[in-house]
């Protein structure tokens, strides 16, 4: 379940927001992760270059959603850019803030939670590298509108 703009509000209240106008790119690919972006408004498309083909469209994200949490996790660079499809208003919140609250709890259970989610986004980082080879699209590649089209169904619904 996902959080509304003013849940967003109330957990980064002295956050500052950022407008993004269309065309803007918002997270670049192979960037470092310094902040983590909540879409307050507007839409954006999430894109990935793969082996220097055009960029794809893995997935488009509105409001209440979130960017660049992988990175954060991991430690790794981002796996995609996201590009601002209009007008988009996103609440900017530097990494540093979100370490501070992930596993936030006390003693063990706090240490679990965070080390339950980075172990989660490894492996989610780890399949999102692969997939292409496990779906065959690299083995037979008809055209490059058949690739590209495989690939945009394969990738639907994730995110960076």
């Amino acid at each position: 379940m996902k959080l509304g703009v003013s849940e967003w509000k109330r957990i980064f209240p002295k956050e500052k927001k950022r407008i993004f106008r269309k065309g803007d790119i918002m997270v670049v690919e192979g960037g470092l992760a310094r902040e983590l972006l909540v879409i307050l408004s507007g839409k954006a498309r999430v894109e990935k270059r793969i082996r220097g083909r055009d960029s794809l469209v893995l997935a488009r994200l509105g409001t209440g959603e979130i960017l660049g949490e992988l990175s954060i996790l991991t430690g790794r660079r981002r796996s995609a850019s996201v590009v601002a499809e209009g007008l988009v208003t996103a609440l900017i919140v530097p990494v540093g803030k979100v370490k501070s609250l992930l596993g936030s709890g006390g003693g063990l259970r706090g240490k679990f939670q965070r080390q339950l989610m980075e172990s989660l986004a490894r492996r989610l980082v780890r399949l999102l590298e692969q997939l292409p080879m496990y779906q065959g699209v690299w083995r037979e590649p008809r055209t490059a509108a058949g690739v590209r089209s495989a690939l945009e169904k394969m990738y639907a619904g994730w995110a960076v």
